[in-house]
């Protein structure tokens, strides 16, 4: 009759813990679950309630308790497949991403094919690259608002720099004395934080014409600062009330007139209003009937008798798991958080907009927006890429605020000048840079030591540009880059190689028929790179010589060397380039050639050699046509950088 008792105020006991845990109320139930725990003897019963508290502890966020509590459920078969998923999802939250793909492979073992596991795999698969390559914003904590409990779901009252910022909060101010029965702290309440004419943040104070000792959250400005939506979570004793969405009023500075909208019944609970721009549309957090799993959003619409019945936002926002503090951005915009697939870990914040259809298309916002953490409640200036959003990540203190900005792209060209044959590095050379905007900047290669030949210019975005290099008694260098289309800060950065005039190069590939003075079709090709040369360096004045080999009399070999020399003129003015640039000279055979680098093909060719007649006689005769070859060239010598064009 004892035992029959005894287990009959333990079930009462259990039952009552569940209404609790149903309602949500998680600190609650850990306590009532808890204290059950001690009189259950049959295993099953006592693995049923280890895993309640686990998820009791998984919901306030207390992931290490929630881990020690689904360890001792995995053991028995009913639990075994769902604690180990909730084990890879706390690994995720605790940053140990190698161990939660452990976990989700055990759970392939138990149950092949899972698509819970195969989607968080594919979830740590595409967090771990996303860790590696985060957009471009940047955030930071606001440290003006947080404090070591949590502090969460900030909105802004713009007013051209002197905003005001609400949030939740539930500091040692808070007016509630009372522990929430969901989180065991104290309830939150409303604060408000201002950006003074001296460039600071005001201390936060409590809205206290609206808070209550329960919860209030989630605020939503509207109306130019003069309408507040709000979450309140009121309390009657004996009654089961749920969270409601309150609207206030602004009158003379202070915040009034409380209001119940009344969207759904005292016993439905839902939350994070989010206002369209005409305030015809309130969106929220809820779980209700009709819904597509956990938490939904969903929304009403005002008519002429009130709120219309709540409606679903569809699966291009909800899921089978939690959607929750919705926000519009210029009607446009749809932010939300999820812990739907892919997610990082916890709430990740979602972004969505309208396809060419007009229907929501929505996106993970990836690093540093979400962590493996918790990432909710953003704001988003209207006009500006900034705003805030809320985050338990590595480093929070619970839940804290975080600033986030888009900073402008910052471009920039850096370089170093150096002489080809020597490779030191060159000062005093002018660098022009040009934009296709119009911009033109100059700079001048540096004198000091540590920074012998460099340069650099600040750019802007989506501009081509082409720079120039120039330094007397050397061809100019050059080259050209864009900043259009990019998307992340670049350092362009060029080291140049400025040629010296004073010595005599060699021209490749210039090639003639046997005897003949014709240029061929390849050789006009080799020709259009001088030219380039010519046109990049308008002042100078070259001479193009053309030599023979030793065959055939010094005449003949002269009078060919010379209209060789005149036919590669001819074509280099054919092309546009002054002829008063250009003088043809040919010397024959009188100026053989001086090996400056031995040639792999040649190794009978050392360096300094002078393939003079002389020495040709000693080769064996494949040796002296290759001797021969080498003599007959063309070269190019600068003899003036002075050019003046004709007036004519």
């Amino acid at each position: 009759m004892g035992f029959a008792f005894s287990a009959n105020a333990q079930d009462k006991r259990l039952k009552k813990a569940d209404e609790i845990y149903e309602a949500g109320e998680y600190w609650r139930a850990i306590q009532e679950y808890t204290a059950a725990l001690k009189k259950i003897k049959n295993r099953k019963q006592k693995t049923a309630v280890y895993f309640k508290i686990g998820e009791c502890y998984y919901n306030i966020g207390d992931y290490k308790k929630a881990r020690s509590n689904y360890r001792k459920s995995v053991k028995v078969d009913d639990y075994e497949r769902i604690s180990t998923i909730r084990l890879a999802e706390i690994e995720i939250q605790l940053n140990n991403f190698e161990k939660a793909l452990e976990y989700y492979n055990e759970v392939l073992v138990l149950s092949p094919g899972d698509s819970i596991a195969k989607k968080g795999i594919e979830s740590v698969n595409i967090a771990l690259e996303w860790i590696e390559l985060p957009t471009r914003f940047k955030i930071e904590k606001a440290r003006y608002i947080n404090t070591r409990f949590n502090d969460f779901s900030p909105t802004v009252d713009e007013k051209d720099g002197y905003d005001h910022l609400y949030f939740s909060s539930t500091r040692d101010e808070s007016k509630g004395k009372k522990s929430s029965g969901i989180t065991g702290e104290k309830f939150s309440d409303l604060y408000v934080t201002k950006f003074d004419r001296k460039q600071e943040w005001t201390d936060a104070v409590g809205m206290d014409s609206i808070n209550t000792i329960f919860d209030e959250g989630t605020p939503c400005i509207f109306n130019d600062g003069r309408k507040l939506y709000y979450t309140s979570c009121q309390a009657e004793k004996g009654k089961k009330v749920g969270c409601q969405i309150y609207e206030a009023q602004k009158v003379d500075g202070e915040w009034m007139n409380p209001t119940n909208l009344a969207i759904v019944p005292d016993t439905v609970s839902i939350g994070h209003p989010a206002v369209s721009e005409d305030g015809n549309i309130i969106y929220f957090s809820a779980r209700m009937q009709g819904g597509f799993g956990e938490a939904d959003i969903w929304y009403v619409e005002k008519g002429d008798e009130g709120w219309s019945r709540p409606k679903n936002m569809g699966p291009a926002v909800n899921s089978a798991y939690d959607e929750m503090f919705p926000y519009l951005r210029n009607d446009s915009t749809f932010f939300y958080s999820s812990t739907k697939h892919p997610t990082m870990g916890g709430l990740d914040i979602f972004i969505a907009t309208k396809n060419e259809k007009g229907r929501w298309v929505s996106e993970n916002m990836k690093p540093p927006f979400n962590s493996n953490g918790n990432d909710f409640g953003i704001y988003y200036y209207k006009d500006e890429d900034k705003g805030y959003f809320t985050s338990d990540r590595k480093g929070s203190k619970g839940e804290d605020v975080y600033y986030f900005i888009k900073p402008p792209l910052e471009f920039s060209l850096t370089g170093i000048v150096k002489d080809l044959d020597t490779e030191e590095q060159l000062d005093s050379c002018a660098v022009l840079l040009f934009g296709s905007d119009g911009s033109m900047f100059r700079d001048t290669t540096s004198f000091e030591e540590e920074e012998a030949g460099s340069f650099k210019f600040k750019l802007k975005p989506k501009t081509d540009y082409v720079f120039v290099v120039t330094k007397d008694g050397y061809f100019n260098g050059k080259s050209r880059f864009t900043t259009d289309s990019l998307e992340f800060d670049k350092v362009f950065e060029y080291e140049i190689m400025l040629e010296t005039f004073n010595k005599t190069f060699e021209i490749p590939n210039i090639e003639f028929e046997f005897g003949q003075f014709e240029l061929t079709e390849p050789s006009k090709h080799v020709l259009d790179s001088i030219i380039k040369i010519l046109v990049e360096n308008p002042y100078l004045i070259i001479e193009l010589s053309a030599h023979t080999d030793m065959v055939g009399t010094d005449e003949a070999n002269f009078e060919l060397s010379q209209k060789r020399a005149k036919s590669v003129v001819d074509y280099v003015t054919s092309k546009g380039i002054p002829t008063g640039r250009l003088v043809a000279k040919g010397y024959g055979e009188s100026q053989p050639k001086v090996i400056t680098k031995t040639d792999l093909r040649f190794p009978f060719l050392p360096e300094g050699t002078v393939l003079n007649e002389s020495f040709i006689n000693t080769l064996s005769p494949e040796q002296k046509e290759a001797a021969n070859q080498q003599n007959r060239r063309i070269e190019m010598k600068v003899i003036g950088n002075d050019y003046m064009p004709s007036l004519d």
